[in-house]
């Protein structure tokens, strides 16, 4: 007979994220699950005997970033564009950081192993890491490390880069994800062919989309500052078509490559329309949200109120240091909140946690409190917490508040 260790965590307050904010709540978890959740009075009554941890503060899920480069950690020198400079600057001086980076191995490495222990210690349960690298040293998870989704990513503006990719992946193991970089780096036929390789491994198809405003003069016409950054690095031929002014923008263009689906995740969508935003949700296609990199980058910030209209949840991810001071998805709530500060905290918080876990299909294990998911609970306390007394009071201090004093697994 096999028994089952049970124990009842109880707290001040628990944020079960899909139902409402319980005060004075307790959380079941037996072998690793949660298997319920109510009232600690209720709670108590139902499961007589049972061992109970009582916390001081607040329960909520872990949070989950939803879109990173950690091969970049180590790069925390790259300037932010000045008014007069573009977005291609910005790229231009990564490529040319990277280019003469020294650093070594092991130090970059170890950066990496640096940010992951913090996003852990912060609260963070799980890492979508996108990269050119394949690290293999991030295949299995570490103590004390978030769990990990990693994704190669490709880049084949041209035919030579097109057949250079294609060699690559045609090599990989079926269990490594890939992706495409975004609508300009990556060619049209390109993005089919790793888009059907996602589907045939039902694997995330996660790119960069509509992160600058020039996207779609280079979608209309094939000019502008892509098209200029392609040519001085002789990387540009007729591997893009010309769509003309009947293509209204980034997500438009991928629906008619035929891109999206409930497991493609658009990081950044800056400037999306409303038509755009109603065709993915009508395709069930997910959005992840990046507002520190966008405030760095000064790329404008994302029509957040619009995709929550058209029935969007979207995720929250930090992206990385190259474009990003704080790696950090307490930052991230407070940024968005106050670049959108109409938009309801608890809406925030579930971008932070559900949103996701929906956008990476983990929603079975992580992103709410409810019977099923993984036991992973998180507790945060800090003066202003223990101070709140409603529970809207509470959720605000949680996104507007920053990182929590306290921030520890139960």
């Amino acid at each position: 007979m096999i028994t089952r260790v049970m124990k009842i965590v109880s707290s001040r307050w628990v944020l079960p994220i899909s139902r409402p904010v319980i005060e004075d709540g307790s959380v079941v978890v037996a072998d690793g699950r949660i298997v319920d959740i109510g009232e600690r009075r209720e709670i108590l009554s139902k499961y007589p005997g049972t061992d109970e941890f009582r916390c001081p503060g607040t329960l909520l899920p872990g949070l989950i970033n939803a879109h990173s480069h950690l091969e970049l950690s180590h790069l925390r020198d790259i300037a932010a564009p000045l008014p007069h400079h573009t977005f291609t600057d910005w790229i231009a001086g990564l490529l040319a950081r990277r280019s003469t980076d020294h650093t070594s191995r092991e130090e970059r490495l170890a950066a990496v192993f640096a940010l992951l222990r913090d996003q852990h210690a912060s609260g963070v349960v799980l890492v979508a890491d996108t990269g050119n690298e394949y690290l293999v040293e991030l295949g299995k998870a570490a103590e004390g490390w978030p769990e990990i989704r990693r994704m190669l990513e490709y880049l084949g503006p041209d035919r030579q880069g097109d057949e250079a990719a294609r060699l690559a992946i045609e090599g990989l193991d079926g269990l490594v994800a890939i992706t495409g970089h975004a609508p300009y780096s990556t060619g049209p036929e390109l993005l089919q062919y790793i888009k059907g390789r996602c589907r045939q491994f039902k694997q995330i198809f996660s790119i960069h989309t509509a992160e600058s405003n020039a996207e779609l003069q280079f979608l209309h016409s094939r000019t502008g500052i892509f098209r200029d950054f392609l040519e001085k690095r002789n990387r540009w031929d007729d591997t893009f078509a010309c769509l003309g002014e009947n293509c209204s923008g980034t997500i438009d263009y991928y629906d008619r490559l035929g891109l999206l689906d409930d497991r493609t995740l658009m990081v950044h969508c800056v400037h999306v329309s409303v038509p755009e935003l109603q065709l993915a949700a009508e395709r069930g296609a997910h959005i992840c949200l990046c507002p520190g990199s966008n405030r760095f980058l000064k790329v404008g910030t994302a029509p957040v109120t619009h995709m929550i209209e058209a029935g969007i949840l979207p995720a929250l991810g930090t992206d990385s240091y190259a474009s990003n001071p704080s790696i950090d998805l307490w930052r991230e709530m407070q940024l968005l909140a106050d670049d959108h500060p109409d938009l309801p905290p608890e809406q925030i918080l579930a971008m932070a946690t559900l949103g996701g876990a929906q956008a990476l299909h983990v929603e079975q294990d992580y992103g709410s409190i409810e019977p099923g998911r993984k036991g992973r609970l998180l507790h945060i306390s800090s003066p202003a917490l223990l101070q709140c007394r409603t529970a809207t009071a509470l959720i605000r201090e949680v996104v507007t508040g920053g990182r929590p004093v306290e921030t520890s697994w139960v």
